[in-house]
């Protein structure tokens, strides 16, 4: 399977406790997760290296993927940030990002033709160069409590676009998830 950040957190969870290991490297189809016990309850993961390139996100014609349009519902989306982080993502940073009902607009925007293999799609808002509220419609799940892959993603196109700083904290309606983008990424 694609990368699931916070399926793989839990699985190494799980994995630690019963091997009694602190370190764990977990294999996808298309990336190797290391992650490491840092506390009773937390896990840190090493997603890997971001992909930027439209045939890796991938996408389905030539496009700048850090500022991708789209038509949904005679609505225009401007300025979306594409990027795969082990699963193709999708960030659109506005004012609110709960101003848009995912519900309506998130499976037309996660099956639009530009998305061969569908997209996860998040509307980020930038609370502060440390802080970014998110809103997520996973692709093939729905509406979301939680998404590490989002989270990074989120963060990504963040720095990218010179919102936030390296490290930065993802928060979602139920919890928050810290993330430090190295300088190699």
């Amino acid at each position: 399977v694609s990368a699931c950040g916070n399926g793989a957190r839990c699985v190494a969870y799980f994995l630690s406790k019963n091997l009694n290991i602190k370190e764990i490297k977990l294999k996808t189809n298309n990336r190797l997760l290391s992650a490491k016990i840092v506390g009773d309850f937390d896990v840190e993961l090493a997603m890997g290296k971001p992909l930027f390139n439209f045939e890796e996100i991938p996408l389905s014609k030539t496009v700048d993927p850090s500022n991708v349009t789209l038509n949904i519902n005679n609505k225009i989306f401007k300025e979306g940030f594409c990027v795969n982080v082990g699963n193709p993502h999708i960030i659109f940073f506005v004012k609110n990002c709960f101003a848009y009902d995912l519900k309506v607009i998130g499976p037309k925007i996660e099956n639009h033709e530009l998305f061969p293999e569908k997209i996860n799609v998040t509307f980020a808002e930038v609370i502060n160069k440390k802080n970014i509220k998110v809103n997520v419609w996973e692709r093939g799940a729905g509406l979301t409590k939680a998404c590490g892959t989002a989270a990074c993603a989120s963060a990504i196109a963040g720095l990218k676009n010179k919102l936030v700083h390296n490290k930065v904290s993802i928060k979602f309606n139920e919890g928050i998830l810290k993330i430090n983008i190295s300088e190699n990424d």
